[in-house]
């Protein structure tokens, strides 16, 4: 026994040793302290933004390879995972399976949140339910709630009461969670009010909390704060290619996310190549670089000549900062194919929140008259430029200068019976042809030309205005349908008042729908239309010059035809000759005609 307590003695004499080696050798090692990163509790998540909407082939597969790499614990999305737009099954499934092949490779989680693209109808939506379940989820990591919003809700923009509630029960039955995360696709939270799609009720009930929110949609970074708390739109991981960088907040990235046990979590952005501060566009950077973006510091009024050939044509253009910093503008004008330009540079710089005007003379190189009618455009290009803490901003602004002019109408005894043949014969000859609509809505949707054309022709006689439209259109749809294809042929009476009229072309018994308060009424006006099987809509509309002309004898005219698509999917765009008249776009008299008495 006394040899057992000796032995025992001895092996705690050196076991008390060697702690005190270990511990004197752990004190002598050259760092900083010994408390190691290794709180059981910390969660690191990383999250990918839109594929869509500008793919750019590789850049997502480049991303899941260095996820691997990087080994958060999961990841997380907001949206726009396929490129969608389709009612077409087997489309559809090689989308899911091409994207699903790629995060299956992934060693870690991912969680899908719907973006538009995703259920952009309600087949997608049936699909997406039935491949991964609800559309609309939370879950709880590490005593970390985390929320996944549907915000195309029902196939449109918006959250709806059974997902609000849904929310809303989920948030009061975890009071006790140490943050919350909230993630969705398009950016409601930038709306004011109830102007949020329905969100404002569940940020209501995040009220008091500790939240972080990550939307994208718009595949242009920007951080914010609202209500105390850190709400981003992140850029994008695949859906863009020419991206003009970081700066601007344009880049492919991926977002990483630490929470640790009694801090607030820490947020960067991964480029695939490089990392990037997670308030690379701030609210100091944010009005400088979303002012360069948008173009919106240069404008270029819309100016309509006396006639259509003019010596020289006078534009000015309206330069605007609305930042902070100066702005320096520069450019060449000289360039201009078959014209001369005074002055021939610019070079401004226009102070803070400050304005300035330039007019700008342009004339035909060979010093003849200038045809309006063969001048489609005339484009603008200036380089707009900042300095914020010594880095440099710049991007160039290209503005389209659209000729415009009064147009004559000479009086013809025999107007009727000239544009009933036009009607009948179909001769476009001295038509004004719409190639380049000054008004277009869904313009994602116009292919050009060759998907709708417009065209229309008027003359007078002493009683009456006579125009005869015609359409092109790749596909008809009519038949009384709600969505189809449909002419809008607006005027303003003698008074001013605009008068708008809505035609179906196919409907001998409706022809044409006015608003209410219109004065130009339905009965002073004939219509005579037909649709023909070879994509063909023609319409004569007969209106009395008394109702429509000013005392100056002119008139104000527009045209625009709303063009359904049912495939390879159900769309439509609407275009229209001139901007809408109570739009911003609108510029004094355009759409003008001069009619003239003399034959």
């Amino acid at each position: 026994m006394k040899t057992y307590l000796a032995s025992l003695k001895v092996f705690a004499f050196l076991l008390l040793a060697f702690l005190a080696n270990v511990s004197q050798a752990q004190q002598n090692l050259p760092a900083t302290h010994l408390h190691f990163n290794d709180d059981t509790s910390k969660l690191q998540f990383a999250i990918v933004s839109d594929l869509w909407g500008g793919y750019c082939p590789g850049v997502f597969d480049d991303a899941v390879d260095k996820l691997n790499l990087l080994q958060p614990q999961f990841v997380m999305s907001v949206g726009d995972l396929i490129d969608g737009k389709t009612y077409d099954s087997t489309v559809l499934d090689n989308q899911w399976d091409e994207f699903n092949v790629l995060v299956n490779s992934l060693s870690m989680p991912f969680f899908y949140v719907p973006g538009n693209h995703d259920i952009s109808n309600p087949w997608m939506e049936i699909e997406w339910q039935k491949r991964l379940g609800r559309l609309y989820y939370y879950f709880i990591q590490k005593n970390v709630l985390f929320l996944c919003i549907d915000t195309q809700d029902g196939g449109s923009s918006g959250i709806h009461a059974e997902q609000i509630a849904y929310f809303k029960k989920a948030i009061k039955d975890h009071p006790a969670v140490r943050w919350t995360f909230v993630f969705m696709h398009r950016p409601v939270w930038k709306g004011q009010g109830n102007e949020q799609g329905g969100y404002e009720n569940i940020e209501a009930a995040l009220s008091g909390r500790n939240y972080t929110l990550f939307s994208g949609h718009n595949h242009t970074y920007l951080k914010l704060e609202k209500n105390g708390n850190n709400h981003y739109v992140l850029g994008s991981t695949g859906g863009g290619c020419n991206l003009i960088g970081e700066k601007f907040g344009k880049f492919n990235h991926i977002t990483w996310v630490t929470v640790n046990k009694k801090e607030s979590p820490k947020i960067v952005n991964l480029k695939l190549d490089g990392i990037i501060k997670e308030d690379v566009v701030n609210k100091n950077t944010y009005p400088i670089t979303s002012t360069l973006i948008m173009q919106n510091w240069m404008t270029i009024p819309r100016h309509v000549s006396p006639n259509q050939f003019m010596t020289s044509l006078t534009p000015t253009i309206i330069f605007n900062n609305p930042t902070n910093y100066p702005l320096k503008i520069s450019g060449d004008l000289s360039n201009m194919v078959n014209h001369t330009t005074q002055p021939q540079e610019i070079n401004l710089v226009i102070p803070p929140k400050g304005n300035k005007q330039q007019m700008i003379t342009i004339e035909s190189a060979d010093e003849s008259k200038i045809d309006l009618a063969e001048l489609p455009f005339i484009e603008i290009e200036l380089l707009g430029s900042y300095i914020y803490e010594g880095i440099v901003y710049e991007i160039p602004a290209r503005k389209k200068i659209f000729p415009d002019w009064k147009h004559l109408l000479p009086k013809v005894p025999d107007a009727e019976e000239m544009m009933s043949a036009q009607f009948e014969h179909l001769d476009n000859t001295e038509s004004i042809t719409v190639n380049t609509p000054e008004y277009l809505h869904n313009k994602w949707y116009w292919s050009g030309p060759e998907d709708c054309l417009l065209r229309f022709n008027m003359a007078h006689d002493k009683k009456y205005l006579y125009l005869v439209a015609t359409v092109n259109d790749d596909q008809l749809v009519m038949n009384g349908k709600r969505e189809r294809d449909i002419i809008y042929v607006n005027f303003e009476d003698k008074n001013g008042e605009a008068s708008r009229f809505t035609i179906y072309p196919d409907s001998p018994e409706s022809t044409i729908n006015t608003d209410d308060q219109t004065k130009l009424r339905t009965e002073d006006i004939r219509l005579t239309s037909a649709v023909e099987k070879e994509g063909l809509i023609k319409i004569m509309l007969r209106v009395p010059i008394a109702k429509i002309a000013r005392k100056d004898n002119s008139f104000r005219f527009n045209i625009g035809y709303r063009d359904q698509d049912n495939s390879p999917d159900q769309r439509n765009s609407t275009l229209y000759w001139k901007p809408l008249w109570d739009s911003e776009t609108d510029y004094q008299y355009s759409g003008t005609f001069i009619m003239n008495n003399q034959h």
